[in-house]
């Protein structure tokens, strides 16, 4: 993995939905390096899934974004979502 690497993006979306996504890809990255607040990942996925709206789409993303990163946004998610804690992560790659 590189640590520069560019975020998986789609042409169509206009820079209010680059800006959500991009919060929430910075949010996952946050979970796996020093651990993030619960709410606050959940509320950014919330944000997410308000332009994300499908799942293959999100899958698809989920997959760019595992190869470009190394991070894993279903792993997060699902920790958050699993947890009863107020911090997830750091979370293992």
């Amino acid at each position: 993995m590189s640590e520069n690497y560019a975020y998986p993006l789609e042409a169509e979306w206009q820079i209010e939905e680059i800006t959500t996504v991009v919060a929430f890809y910075t949010a996952v990255e946050t979970a796996y390096l020093n651990g993030i607040d619960r709410q606050l990942f959940l509320n950014q996925y919330h944000d997410f899934k308000q332009i994300v709206k499908s799942k293959a789409e999100e899958k698809q993303l989920t997959k760019k974004f595992l190869q470009v990163s190394g991070f894993d946004m279903y792993v997060a998610v699902k920790a958050a979502q699993t947890s009863d804690r107020k911090r997830i992560g750091p979370l293992n790659k």
